[in-house]
């Protein structure tokens, strides 16, 4: 009878550890859920003034992004069409005021110099020209697929676009879809955020080192509008058969009352180039995540494609 009871409460333990385990995605989406109604509570409390400058809100007035977005257009114009202008000296006009005339002055007979013989067979010095920048402009799309631990799963499809120079200034607009899920009693609870990244710079170095610096928003599936930074970079090998990358993602929770952040997480990869071409790049490999969702805590460990058309 004594070893049955610590059979049954060893198992009751078991299944509350693992019940605890299993519940990360549900307690995301209830924190998520919690820090919408806060929100909305703090717009009604603010009135019909407030109401107006909520931007990052169910409310979120779209012509800020839109705005943004031009503004973004119009310096890659800019960048653009600075590379095909050539500079030039500017000519001033020869001034009115009249140069008083000398005397007239004997002057010593110049003599010439002897004509300069070029002599046959003799190299001509070549100057050295002027490298123009490159435009390396791609198109992007990534997959990950996060299976370890095995109670919950995330999956996190996307697309960028990337325009700027080879080695030089660029920009780049990103997508990403965040869909987390896990499986309790036989039942599925999920939680997702569209990770929209409207201003990001992207420059690379002379090392096929991209950097990544930018901002967005995290839209969760209460249609919130959480806004967030983004530090990365992306490092290639061996003529870019190798791939390395880390990443940072930060969006605050602006609610008063201190809570928790909508979302840190940091992420690494590194992949193979499975098709490496010059204007077509296929990437697999490993990827992880250690994420914090409104203070619940998990990370993940995966697989990943990248697919680059240039």
């Amino acid at each position: 009878m004594k070893k049955i009871s610590i059979g049954l409460l060893t198992i009751g333990f078991l299944v509350m550890s693992v019940n605890t385990q299993a519940q990360k995605i549900g307690k995301i989406k209830s924190n998520a859920k919690s820090s919408s109604n806060h929100r909305k509570s703090e717009r009604r409390s603010s009135g019909s003034g407030g109401s107006g400058s909520s931007g990052l809100s169910s409310g979120f007035n779209g012509e800020v992004c839109f705005d943004i977005f031009t503004g973004c257009l119009d310096i890659l114009s800019t960048v653009s069409s600075n590379d095909h202008q050539n500079t030039s000296t500017p000519a001033y006009a020869p001034t009115s005021t009249p140069i008083p005339a000398n005397k007239t002055e004997e002057k010593p007979e110049v003599v010439a110099p002897p004509p300069t013989v070029v002599q046959k067979n003799q190299a001509t010095p070549v100057l050295p020209k002027k490298i123009k920048a490159v435009q390396r402009a791609y198109f992007q799309v990534k997959a990950s697929y996060g299976f370890l631990p095995n109670n919950y799963e995330i999956f996190r499809p996307g697309v960028r676009a990337r325009f700027g120079k080879k080695h030089g200034f660029g920009m780049a607009f990103d997508y990403r879809y965040n869909f987390l899920r896990e499986k309790v009693l036989g039942d599925y609870t999920s939680y997702f955020t569209h990770d929209i990244q409207i201003l990001q710079f992207a420059p690379e170095t002379n090392g096929d080192v991209e950097i990544r610096v930018g901002g967005g928003f995290m839209i969760d599936e209460f249609k919130e509008f959480y806004p967030e930074i983004l530090v990365g970079f992306s490092a290639f090998a061996n003529n870019m058969q190798w791939k390395f990358g880390s990443e940072l993602r930060f969006a605050p929770n602006t609610t008063s009352g201190g809570q928790a952040p909508a979302r840190i997480e940091w992420g690494t990869n590194v992949q193979y180039a499975l098709v490496n071409q010059p204007e077509f790049k296929l990437y697999g490999g490993i990827r992880s995540k250690v994420a914090s969702y409104f203070g619940e805590n998990i990370w993940s460990i995966g697989v990943g494609i990248n697919m680059r058309i240039y």
